[in-house]
C-alpha cells in the first residue's frame, strides 16, 4: 500500500504550487517506490519553513527534492536525516528575486489553496537576509546533491559558484543541457540522481 512506502518530499520553485507538473512526473517515476507529498509555499521564507518543518517532523521524508527557491527552502529547512536533491538552487533568493518586488505575479499552476497571484514586497525580500546558505550547506554538504545549469537564463552561475567549493564533486552535477526549469534532458539527470541514490 502506498502509505507503507518510504516519503520523497518534493518543494516547487517561486510562482508554481503542488499542483505543478513536477510533482505529477516525480510520482509516476518513482510509483511504488516512494509517496511523493508536496506541500504548498509561497516566496516568504518564515511561513514557508514553519510549514515544511511541521511537515518534515510528522512524515519524515527519507529524500527532499527542491528546484529554484524550492531547492533554497530544502537546504534552509528542518530536514532531519533526509538525503536533499536541489536543481538550479536559488542561492541568493534577495538578489535574484528583487526583480519582481512591488508586482502582483500570476503563479504557473492552479494552486490547492486558492490564491492565484503573489505580490513580492520588500520585507518579504529583506527576510531572506537573515539566513546564511554557505552556513547550511556546509552543516548538510554530506547529504545534499546537486544538479545545476550552466545555460540558466534566471539565475546565471551564482548557485555553481556557491555550490562548488562547499559540496564533494561527486554530489554537484554541472550540465549545460536544460535551463532554469528543470525539464527534458533536465528532468532526465533529476531522475537519474535519484534512481542512483535508491
Amino acid at each position: 500500500m502506498e502509505k507503507d512506502l518510504p516519503v520523497l518530499m518534493y518543494i516547487h520553485g517561486f510562482r508554481s504550487g503542488a499542483n505543478g507538473s513536477k510533482r505529477a512526473q516525480l510520482q509516476v517515476h518513482l510509483e511504488g517506490r516512494y509517496r511523493v507529498i508536496a506541500p504548498e509555499t509561497d516566496a516568504d521564507p518564515e511561513t514557508s519553513l514553519a510549514k515544511l518543518n511541521e511537515i518534515i517532523a510528522k512524515e519524515k521524508p527519507e529524500i527532499i527534492v527542491g528546484t529554484s527557491l524550492g531547492a533554497w527552502m530544502t537546504l534552509m529547512c528542518n530536514s532531519g536525516e533526509a538525503r536533499l536533491v536541489v536543481v538550479n538552487p536559488s542561492t541568493h533568493p534577495d538578489q535574484t528575486l528583487s526583480r519582481w518586488e512591488g508586482e502582483e505575479l500570476p503563479y504557473f499552476c492552479e494552486r490547492l489553496d486558492g490564491v492565484q497571484t503573489f505580490t513580492l514586497t520588500k520585507e518579504v525580500l529583506d527576510k531572506y537576509k537573515a539566513y546564511n546558505i554557505d552556513s547550511a550547506i556546509k552543516t548538510k554538504s554530506d547529504r545534499i546533491w546537486a544538479l545545476c545549469s550552466t545555460a540558466d537564463e534566471l539565475i546565471g552561475d551564482i548557485h555553481i559558484k556557491t555550490l562548488k567549493p562547499l559540496l564533494n564533486p561527486g554530489h554537484l552535477m554541472i550540465a549545460n543541457d536544460f535551463g532554469h526549469r528543470c525539464s527534458g534532458p533536465g528532468l532526465t539527470h533529476l531522475f537519474n540522481i535519484l534512481d542512483d541514490l535508491i
